[in-house]
């Protein structure tokens, strides 16, 4: 008897052994996926110890991965103690991810600082840590950089006004120099302001979409043998969305950039309006259930559309407006409701209208629509940077042309474009 439950035993733990190494399989496929991530991340256990690092960490920190597999959280982050971990791990579980800044330390002794993203997963009634760490070193030297900018503007405005005191000047032109030296300086505080506050936002908008990717891809990675078409092709949009997120974001911020540099000029050519509005149609992915068209009522195709209604305007300009346009007239509207895009060619002007039947704007919001980073009060749960319409406004000022909103909160808002023809 003793023998055979010693026996027993044995091929009990054989077993288990077995099913731990089945477990670690699987968890291995989604290495090729986390090893072409240009963040480094780790996979920890409950202990905080290491149970995967990729390229990027390992680059990041100086460590070989046989290294850092043999290492802890203790271990890069100095002042990270075994009690710390236990509260942080018991956060993650409640909340299913976490998000803080400390400093890690390479294995050359450098510390620096990063921002930290941890996930809480488990697989097979295991528990698992996923770590995603960016060095954010470039951050705060650029914030440090605007902090001494600010400091050395200071500067020059005492420097200024103790000129003119020294100099005995009048009162009135002490006065006026010394409002036009703090009017300076507000613009440049004002500048400086903004252009944090576009590198936080550019920042949280590509995190957003990246994270899509990065989950989405590993998601199906992990159970592309088990999911069904359906739920494969569920992620597959997902993916597909983070990457189309990411293209606008780049497009805006490259006119919008150009816009500002006074690098883009107005340069019109001969267009065909009607065949240029289906391409940007078919780029989208707008179909006829989505956006309906028409040429003054009627459809575009019809006989009395005007297919060749060829008119000289500027195709650079014209394609962001109106895909800016179209997209938030999908953004914000109900998904089974449809958009109306209106073309009318007449002797001196094209114009464009673009209805929907959406969330609305509030009259206070219209005041301030066109201004850089402005979002309306009523779209807080909804994705966006506040870049769009600054920009299309913009792009409609260089063409020389006019940009009008009619909005009615819970009714609908139709914007409408004039552009000169010349």
């Amino acid at each position: 008897m003793s023998i055979t439950m010693v026996f027993g035993n044995r091929i009990l733990e054989q077993c288990n052994f077995k099913i731990k190494l089945l477990q670690e399989e699987k968890l291995q496929h989604t290495k090729p996926v986390i090893d072409c991530m240009a963040d480094a991340v780790f996979w920890v256990k409950p202990d905080a110890h290491f149970l995967y690092a990729n390229d990027a960490a390992c680059s990041l920190l100086r460590y070989s991965r046989q290294e850092l597999l043999s290492m802890s959280m203790h271990d890069v982050k100095p002042d990270f103690l075994p009690k710390d971990w236990s509260k942080y791990w018991r956060t993650i579980k409640q909340q299913g991810y976490l998000y803080f800044e400390t400093i890690h330390r390479t294995n050359e002794g450098q510390s620096f600082p990063v921002e930290i993203t941890m996930t809480y997963l488990e697989y097979n009634s295991r528990e698992y840590g996923c770590i995603l760490i960016r060095d954010i070193s470039q951050r705060q030297q650029l914030s440090t950089a605007l902090q001494k900018v600010n400091q050395e503007l200071e500067c020059k405005v005492q420097q200024l006004l103790a000129e003119l005191r020294d100099a005995n000047k009048q009162l009135c032109c002490e006065k006026v120099l010394r409002q036009r030296a703090e009017t300076a300086l507000e613009q440049e505080k004002l500048f400086t302001k903004h252009k944090a506050h576009f590198f936080s936002i550019i920042s949280h908008e590509f995190r957003t979409p990246l994270n899509i990717i990065s989950l989405s891809t590993s998601l199906l990675k992990r159970h592309l043998h088990r999911w069904n078409d359906e739920k494969k092709l569920q992620y597959l949009q997902r993916l597909q969305t983070g990457v189309e997120q990411i293209s606008q974001l780049m497009d805006e911020i490259f006119i919008n950039s150009r816009a500002e540099a006074e690098k883009l000029k107005f340069e019109p050519k001969p267009l065909n309006i009607i065949q240029f509005c289906r391409e940007i149609l078919a780029q989208m992915n707008l179909n006829e259930s989505i956006v309906t068209c028409s040429m003054l009522g009627d459809p575009f195709g019809s006989s009395s559309s005007g297919d060749d209604c060829t008119v000289c305007v500027d195709k650079t300009l014209l394609q962001p407006i109106l895909k800016n346009l179209l997209s938030n007239a999908v953004k914000y509207s109900p998904s089974d409701s449809t958009i109306d895009l209106v073309v009318s060619c007449q002797a001196k002007e094209v114009i464009f209208q673009i209805k929907d039947r959406g969330i609305g704007i509030s009259v206070a919001d219209q005041q301030r629509l066109f201004k850089p980073f402005h979002r309306g009060a009523n779209v807080s749960n909804i994705p966006g940077n506040g870049l769009g319409l600054a920009l299309v406004k913009k792009l409609v000022d260089l063409h020389g042309g006019q940009i009008t909103v009619a909005s009615e909160v819970g009714v609908g808002t139709t914007f409408t474009i004039s552009l000169p023809l010349v």
